[in-house]
């Protein structure tokens, strides 16, 4: 078996282009490093944008390991040439304001090549899951990534269907028969819990 860990990278700056953390993100991605430094995770990859490879640093530095910048792993930001803006901080008069609140999540970016994002999307999980039989790898990439490539998996017709908290972790597991299959979605405990590790004797 081999476990994928997607992770949406931490809180960045708004409106501009390939922005990088904020300090809240910042503080976000330490917590995601402790809690899973503990997880025994074989490889990291990373979106080549700021904000992820930002996320995956403290956990660089803390498993000694260097990410796999993947090109494929980019959000649709560079296909739709629109600066950054997290959702919840879009003005209410914004019609995306309106299209996230309705569960229209598709409507927030009406001009993306829907096709080729998921095509994309898919390659890039392939990729790494062929690269690494048998282990874990943690994937800082983007919520309309982790949306995308998880209704693919779960065959669902739209391909924004929830909303991901910023570095939450969600699971998805190639069985030994090849099947892809969801363990987990949008996984936060890290960002309110501390994590038990058993004493070493």
């Amino acid at each position: 078996m081999t476990e994928l860990l997607l992770i949406r990278h931490g809180l960045p700056l708004a409106g501009v282009f390939d922005p990088r953390l904020s300090p809240e993100g910042t503080a976000q991605a330490e917590r995601l490093a402790a809690w899973l430094v503990h997880e025994d995770v074989d490889a990291l990859y990373s979106s080549p944008y700021r904000r992820a490879r930002e996320t995956v640093a403290p956990l660089e530095r803390l498993t000694g390991m260097t990410a796999t910048v993947l090109d494929d792993l980019r959000e649709w930001d560079t296909d739709v040439s629109q600066p950054y803006m997290p959702p919840e901080q879009i003005g209410a008069d914004d019609p995306r304001a309106a299209a996230l609140a309705e569960g229209r999540y598709e409507d927030f970016v009406p001009e993306l090549d829907w096709d080729a994002f998921r095509a994309r999307a898919g390659r890039a999980m392939d990729t790494i899951l062929d690269a690494h039989p048998g282990g874990r790898v943690a994937v800082v990439c983007h919520g309309g990534i982790t949306n995308t490539y998880l209704a693919t998996v779960l065959g669902l017709p739209t391909m924004f269907w929830f909303h991901p908290d910023y570095t939450s972790v969600s699971r998805v597991r190639r069985m030994p028969g090849g099947r892809i299959v969801l363990h987990s979605v949008n996984e936060t405990a890290h960002m309110v819990a501390e994590r038990a590790v058993d004493a070493v004797a």
